[in-house]
């Protein structure tokens, strides 16, 4: 008798303790539920502020550092990053106009909060570097008035942008460039004139530079090209002054800053 009482308490008890554990996967599906349904409500949430940005990003933002709607593979905002799934805050990348920029994202704030992203600046990125150094030697150039200098030794020629024998730069991309030329007068006075040509446009006159005989010249530029644009210097007056062997003549230009949006 008391084996059959036992027996049936050990029983009684392995029921109980299914029982409890039963009522603890509910509690635990109950909460998992919830979770869900919170997840559902901020991913509606989330939805709804995106669709107000564009209006507030007109007030709040200036066009450099204004938020970039799109959701493309490349970010335009921290809107684009929140939704390809970043959630902590920090400095990111995103695609500006023609350049990439840097800018802040708070994930901790709404997409609609004005310190959501904090533009901070440009990226000097480049696909590929350009630059050239171009000079001419003794008695191994000649130029007569009224045509493009051209050069014997080139020093550097990063992208084989310049031809220099014909002296036309043909710039490989667009992007903001700065050019400079030095050289020597010799005999007479003595002029040169830096120019563009855009498409099939006729040659332009950017800038020109004027000296005096036996005396130094020199002229800058920055412009803003698109690839394909020519730059040349031109002999309008007297003899650029070559005949020492001492390198007088010193044709430069780089790319500063690359359009790598705008190819």
């Amino acid at each position: 008798m008391e084996q059959l009482v036992a027996a049936k308490d050990s029983r009684l008890e392995s029921l109980e303790l299914k029982v409890q554990h039963q009522g603890i996967l509910e509690a635990q599906m109950i909460i998992l539920e919830t979770q869900v349904n919170q997840m559902k409500a901020q991913a509606i949430g989330v939805q709804q502020q995106e669709s107000m940005l564009p209006a507030k990003q007109s007030r709040d933002y200036s066009n450099a550092s204004s938020l970039r709607q799109g959701t493309t593979k490349l970010p335009k905002s921290c809107v684009d990053l929140k939704v390809m799934g970043h959630t902590l805050s920090g400095i990111f990348l995103i695609k500006g106009v023609k350049t990439v920029e840097t800018v802040f994202c708070d994930f901790s704030l709404a997409a609609t909060n004005p310190n959501f992203q904090t533009w901070i600046g440009f990226n000097d990125i480049k696909s590929s570097p350009v630059s050239f150094h171009a000079q001419r030697e003794n008695y191994k150039v000649d130029n007569a008035v009224n045509s493009a200098v051209n050069y014997s030794l080139v020093r550097l020629n990063v992208g084989n942008a310049l031809n220099p024998s014909t002296g036309v730069f043909v710039a490989p991309k667009a992007g903001r460039y700065y050019f400079a030329f030095s050289g020597l007068g010799a005999f007479d006075s003595v002029k040169v004139q830096l120019q563009m040509k855009v498409g099939s446009t006729d040659w332009i006159k950017i800038g020109e530079a004027y000296g005096t005989a036996w005396n130094t010249m020199a002229l800058q530029s920055t412009l803003q090209l698109t690839k394909g644009d020519q730059i040349r210097l031109f002999l309008l007056q007297g003899t650029i002054h070559d005949f020492d062997n001492n390198n007088f003549s010193n044709f430069v230009g780089y790319l500063i800053e690359e359009d790598v949006f705008d190819r």
